[in-house]
């Protein structure tokens, strides 16, 4: 956490309630989550308007006038909270701090007071995420640093035989090859668990071992299983116990509940160093 489906769900709230608006107040708390930023401040956002918000993998991008561009990475316990003068909140993201409790709270670390009464706030309680400011321009270079390789899912994801060649050339269990970013951008614990689960392939199989129709079901499960995500607004996990909605996530964090398909109970292994869940039926172990 947050995965992509958080990440996701944090752009559409910056489109739907910032974009438009001009930022008339920067508060950074935290001054060292301007790692590596390329603006040593955030203070040129002053009076700026925000004019879009895009994502790549688990980055966001907010697009300012004055040719700015905010990017933010959320890493393991960033959330993403707009309230707006009506008292109305949108939050993605992480569960602390509590999205119905005060705010600013003692992890939020970025204010941003907006015209029309609305403020956002940057909250992370372990401090491992990032900001950086930076022209616009440069966006694209900074973004190809990071070697992504194809997006999991949306209009621009990763094509079958695309997928099956990078698996070709990796022996590492599946797991831990879907779960690098330059093979797969966007994936994360939660939603490789439930793609392999959705899929009936054990996470230890060494990834160059699928075989075709194996290949077809991955390739299909993984999208499913980020837009089942995307539509929930993120996937609820809190102190590693799943809160499903709508029956998902099916196997991450519930260990010992019944499997959604053959009723067996979900086992939690660890494939390096990962806490993983799967089902030892659906989900039948490599072959030595």
């Amino acid at each position: 956490m947050p995965e992509l489906p958080e990440v996701e769900t944090i752009r559409r709230i910056v489109e739907q309630t910032l974009v438009g608006r001009e930022i008339e107040e920067v508060n950074l708390r935290l001054p060292k989550l301007l790692r590596t930023s390329p603006l040593p401040t955030l203070n040129p956002l002053l009076g700026q308007q925000v004019l879009a918000a895009r994502r790549r993998a688990k980055v966001l991008v907010i697009d300012c006038s004055g040719g700015l561009s905010l990017m933010m990475h959320f890493k393991l316990a960033g959330q993403f909270s707009v309230h707006t003068a009506e008292g109305v909140r949108h939050t993605a993201g992480h569960p602390v701090p509590d999205p119905s409790g005060p705010y600013p709270h003692r992890t939020t670390h970025l204010i941003l007071a907006l015209t029309g009464d609305v403020t956002a706030y940057l909250s992370d309680v372990r401090q491992f995420g990032w900001l950086r400011l930076l022209p616009t321009h440069n966006v694209e270079t900074a973004l190809d640093a990071f070697r992504f390789g194809p997006e999991a899912v949306g209009r621009d994801s990763i094509g079958r035989e695309d997928l099956a060649a990078r698996l070709a050339r990796r022996r590492i269990p599946v797991k831990l090859a879907l779960l690098d970013q330059g093979v797969l951008a966007g994936l994360g614990n939660i939603y490789v668990d439930e793609a392999l689960h959705r899929a009936g392939l054990h996470p230890e199989r060494p990834a160059n071992s699928l075989a075709n129709e194996e290949l077809d079901r991955l390739h299909a499960a993984i999208p499913w299983s980020l837009e089942r995500g995307i539509e929930q607004g993120g996937a609820k996990i809190v102190h590693n116990r799943a809160y499903p909605r709508d029956g998902f996530p099916q196997v991450h964090a519930r260990a010992e509940e019944p499997c959604p398909t053959c009723a067996a109970p979900v086992v939690k292994i660890r494939v390096g160093g990962r806490g993983t869940y799967l089902c030892p039926v659906c989900q039948p172990p490599p072959r030595p």
